[in-house]
């Protein structure tokens, strides 16, 4: 028989899976599933707002540029799960880790944060589904 989680139990604090990546020469780093809002946010940082000449939100496009260093940020932590790095810091990382390292930070990342090729392909579909929406959620819909 199935449990059927209460208020109470759906509110509590999860625990979050953190995962080793070894990244050679006797280095690694640690990396964790996101929460729901650190998902959102890291799919919001995907978008790029298009605004008229007074300033207005008419459209969003896809950003895809530094993907990579942008999951890392939201992922990499110490071995308690404290994320090490803030948003701020992607463009760094991006432009002073080697590809081939941070691509296998980040295949860890996808698997624990169950983000596929299906799901970068959906961001750029609910961008072109919502023409014109200046919703302010901070999260985009599946």
């Amino acid at each position: 028989m199935k449990t059927v989680l209460t208020k109470e139990a759906l509110l509590k604090k999860q625990e979050l899976e953190i995962v080793e990546v070894d990244l050679g020469n006797e280095e690694c780093v640690y990396v964790r599933q996101m929460t729901g809002h650190e998902r959102d946010q890291f799919e919001q940082s995907m978008r790029k707002e298009i605004r008229d000449k007074n300033g207005v939100i008419t459209n969003y496009e896809m950003a895809l540029a530094d993907f990579r260093a942008k999951l890392a940020v939201s992922t990499v932590c110490d071995d308690k799960g404290i994320l090490l790095l803030t948003k701020n810091d992607y463009m760094v990382l991006s432009n002073n880790m080697s590809a081939q390292r941070l691509e296998t930070i980040i295949n860890v990342a996808q698997k624990l944060n169950a983000i596929t090729q299906e799901d970068k392909e959906g961001l750029i579909k609910n961008l072109e589904a919502v023409p014109g929406d200046n919703s302010s959620s901070g999260s985009v819909e599946n």
